[in-house]
């Protein structure tokens, strides 16, 4: 991976010509004694009393800014310490420490090339300073730059082994790299530090449900919840462990106790609609038979294929895209199937089809394609459709990351280019017997809604489905020009109803756009006779009657895997 230059801030280069940092009359040793005895001591209240007097009464030296400023981290008041470690860092400019602990401020406030400036000037000031190794690591990895933060915690623990948190962290790192071995061995290494240390015992969890050891994985995340009885965390891992071993019921409590915790886990909330819901991959054929998606695709490709062109596809399912690319005229074409069955039906159709060479299919998840052994050279251009019908349950994210860094030419096209997830709030007799019950011949049903899954696929497509709001963008993603993509994403979107009617719920679409002139949407409006993306709808415990002028209030919230909504109210 390719380093960014490293920056110093505007602030940090102006204190840096001055070559000096001449620090006028301070307090008296026996005041600062007496304020780190306050410190030690515990006495907050006395120790911000006291800083706010240094800084009143020596207010061009930095000891009373630095205290202050420090307390307010501690305190988690971040955006309060904002403002006096920069004084600090102004009155004296060759203070790594509280360079060290600006980074951390620019860090919780999500202002992370701030944060990697001010962390990499404390360790120009300080070289040996393994807090601030560790804390760059963490800033690269929210960045994504994957390997430079490996080689920071690295440092880091080199300067001090004993960091538990830093192995931790390390193995985060790692796992986002697909090293999970090496992950695991690091998360082991932070519990030898510190036992209990909770987000370590979470996170062995998950890497061992990734390498298929349940077992070990439950044992796991029953050791974080008995440390931490409340860890949302532990509990949905848990559950998903328990649902990957088929004991449903348990899992089934597990995923609720982590949303009573923690209503938007996701991975909770999509753990208790599998168990709830036992879907089953009913999308294969459906697909290769929709016209509007095969037109959107080709037209696409045929916008970007010249002779030159050597294309990767993710997903190969039958071939379909595959061959498009061949008879567009690409010269190379690999693509690759992660379930061994579908690879060689797929490879048995391209063949039937004349289209060996130039489509090779491998036998693979694209994360573990190598460059020199499965593809000659990084592709030109990238196609691929891993959407869901809840757009991210098919791991398209990590996918997409993963094949920029590793398998692409730098400014290789990408099929599609952007894509959106609508949603709109809707009704209709038609869906809404279709989705829940009331009463039925005189009797009343309604309980039997609170066993139902709350979020459903809608495969039906005769139904009729009144949408109540306008369709409304829930989250924007910009596959060609996004390096990294937030793990989670959280929004609180107001939708003004516009037509009159029993809401049941909400209503989630696709909208690709293939390119800059191609556009693919699924709309509830649009009657498709044959599609794998089906409309997705969260239904309301309870059908609402809306009027026009009213307002909903959703949530959106996004893991990076599947998406959620709910429904806060009416304004």
């Amino acid at each position: 991976m390719k380093k960014r230059k490293k920056s110093i801030p505007a602030a940090h280069q102006k204190n840096q010509s001055k070559k000096n940092h001449n620090i006028t009359h301070g307090p008296p040793e026996s005041f600062v004694k007496e304020l780190i005895n306050i410190f030690n001591a515990n006495d907050l209240v006395l120790f911000e009393q006291k800083a706010n007097e240094a800084i009143q009464r020596w207010p061009d030296n930095p000891i009373g800014w630095k205290a202050l400023g420090n307390l307010y981290l501690m305190q988690d008041k971040t955006a309060d310490a904002l403002e006096p470690l920069s004084k600090c860092i102004e009155l004296d400019d060759f203070d790594y420490q509280a360079h060290q602990n600006l980074g951390s401020v620019f860090l919780k406030l999500r202002r992370l090339i701030e944060a990697e400036s001010s962390y990499r000037y404390a360790l120009s000031l300080n070289p040996n300073y393994p807090e601030a190794q560790s804390n760059l690591g963490l800033t690269l990895l929210e960045l994504g730059n994957l390997e430079e933060a490996v080689e920071n915690y690295r440092k880091a623990l080199t300067l001090k082994p004993d960091l538990a948190l830093s192995h931790n962290n390390l193995g985060n790192a790692l796992k986002e790299l697909g090293h999970l071995e090496e992950a695991e061995g690091s998360y082991r290494h932070a519990l030898s530090i510190d036992p209990d240390l909770v987000e370590a015992h979470n996170n062995l969890g998950f890497i061992l449900f990734d390498l298929g050891r349940f077992g070990e994985a439950e044992t796991s995340f029953r050791q974080a919840l008995s440390l931490k009885p409340d860890s949302a965390p532990a509990y949905s891992g848990l559950g998903n462990t328990l649902l990957k071993r088929g004991q449903w019921s348990e899992a089934i409590n597990y995923f609720r106790q982590s949303i009573s915790l923690d209503p938007i886990t996701v991975a909770a909330q999509d753990g208790l609609n599998k168990a709830l819901n036992n879907l089953t991959p009913y999308w294969h054929v459906p697909m290769m038979n929709d016209r509007f998606r095969n037109d959107a695709y080709y037209n696409a490709l045929q916008n970007a294929i010249t002779p030159d062109t050597s294309v990767l596809e993710i997903g190969t399912g039958s071939g379909l895209l595959a061959m498009m690319a061949a008879r567009l005229g690409a010269r190379q074409v690999t693509t690759c199937e992660a379930v061994t069955e579908i690879a060689e039906t797929a490879r048995a159709i391209v063949a039937e089809n004349g289209f060996t060479p130039p489509v090779t299919v491998v036998s693979k998840i694209s994360t573990k394609l190598e460059i020199g052994e499965d593809m000659d050279d990084r592709a030109d251009l990238l196609v691929s459709e891993i959407l869901s019908s809840e757009f991210l349950g098919e791991g398209v994210l990590t996918s997409i990351e993963d094949a920029k860094r590793r398998l692409l030419k730098p400014g290789a096209s990408i099929i599609p280019a952007r894509g959106s997830i609508q949603f709109a709030l809707f009704g209709g007799a038609d869906i809404e017997q279709n989705i829940r019950v009331d009463d039925v011949y005189g009797f009343d049903l309604s309980r039997f809604n609170t066993i139902v899954a709350p979020k459903q696929i809608v495969f039906r497509n005769d139904l009729n489905i009144e949408l109540l709001t306008d369709e409304t963008c829930a989250f924007f993603f910009d596959f060609a020009g996004t390096k990294r993509f937030p793990s989670n994403e959280r929004k609180i979107i107001e939708v003004p109803v516009h037509k009159a009617g029993r809401c049941c719920g909400i209503i989630q679409w696709l909208k690709l756009e293939m390119d800059d002139s191609v556009v693919f949407e699924n709309h509830p409006s649009n009657k498709n006779p044959s599609t794998s993306w089906q409309h997705c709808v969260y239904a309301f415990p309870t059908a609402i009657d809306m009027l026009p002028g009213q307002v909903a209030v959703i949530s959106v919230f996004h893991n990076r895997s599947t998406p959620w909504f709910l429904f806060e109210g009416m304004k």
